[in-house]
């Protein structure tokens, strides 16, 4: 029978890509992991690393192993916060991106407050690694953003696409009037106001401005969008957001929307720790995705 100690310690040593390492994070001494390992290999007939150097490189039977090992682990966490919280208040734990702008991750998981059996929304902003990372761990119950977590990044998740809207340039009613004459050629030398890199749509609209010929003055780039939203109400900037949001956006900032840019699409992305959508919460948010942006991007 398979020994799943063995098999926990082996996965900690394949993500960390060494002992040492798998050692410090599970406070074991590498005698132990590597003794534990060799067990393992033992009993199984196979080989799962090779040394090449002073790397460990995984085998082709490693490869396998780190993947589905990585399933089983992933399953008993779901099972245990299960358990653990089985006659309790339903709670739901959503990281929220710092590029996910926050009234439509309010539209996003409106749905959730709707649920027949009543639960606790907990919302937590941060960076996408420890977003990441945190779901990993089954601190999350699902991620909010608007790219999808990187095959390479190192943790574990399921991306699950909630849907698209295509991008929409805004400004003061003056500088939206300028900027409208001429379209697109008009916006060379007009102030730009972008979001910050680690958002898609900085790269998108900067690649956008590229194509037309022209040359964007970037006068701010923000983390937060509100603020960004927030200097294009003073008149100081163009600033990008999704169409699904242009009534409001409009509404609550005094601004104008400029154009569409059709070409430009944003998604949005629910990254969750397990392949099946085991949580009320999170399949609400799922099931309400697609349509919810589809009726926003109409207005």
């Amino acid at each position: 029978m398979l020994n799943y100690k063995q098999l926990y310690y082996f996965w900690h040593v394949a993500r960390c890509g060494s002992v040492t390492q798998a050692a410090q994070q599970l406070h074991l001494t590498p005698q132990t992991i590597s003794g534990q390992v060799a067990e393992l290999e033992l009993s199984l007939g196979v080989a799962l690393f090779n040394r090449v150097g002073r790397r460990l490189v995984l085998t082709a039977a490693g490869q396998q192993a780190r993947a589905q090992a990585g399933s089983i682990f992933s399953l008993g966490a779901e099972l245990e916060h299960t358990l653990r919280h089985a006659g309790q208040e339903l709670t739901m734990q959503v990281g929220i991106a710092d590029s996910v702008p926050r009234a439509l991750a309010f539209e996003l998981l409106a749905p959730v407050m709707t649920l027949a059996t009543p639960l606790r929304l907990v919302c937590h902003e941060e960076r996408a690694e420890q977003l990441f990372s945190d779901l990993a761990r089954h601190k999350l119950d699902m991620v909010l953003i608007d790219r999808p977590l990187p095959s390479d990044s190192g943790e574990r998740g399921y991306n699950h696409e909630l849907g698209s809207s295509p991008l929409a340039l805004f400004a003061s009613p003056e500088l939206a009037a300028r900027a409208r004459e001429g379209f697109p050629a008009a916006l060379e030398g007009l102030p730009l106001l972008i979001p910050g890199d680690k958002s898609a749509t900085h790269d998108r609209l900067l690649e956008w401005y590229r194509q037309q010929g022209v040359h964007p003055h970037i006068v701010g780039q923000f983390d937060d969008s509100t603020l960004m939203k927030s200097f294009g109400k003073a008149g100081m900037g163009i600033f990008p957001a999704p169409l699904a949001m242009a009534e409001e956006i409009t509404r609550l900032y005094g601004v104008e929307r400029i154009a569409t840019l059709a070409e430009v699409r944003l998604s949005y992305y629910l990254v969750s720790a397990g392949r099946h959508l085991s949580h009320p919460g999170v399949q609400a948010v799922m099931a309400g995705a697609k349509d919810k942006l589809a009726v926003l991007d109409d207005r």
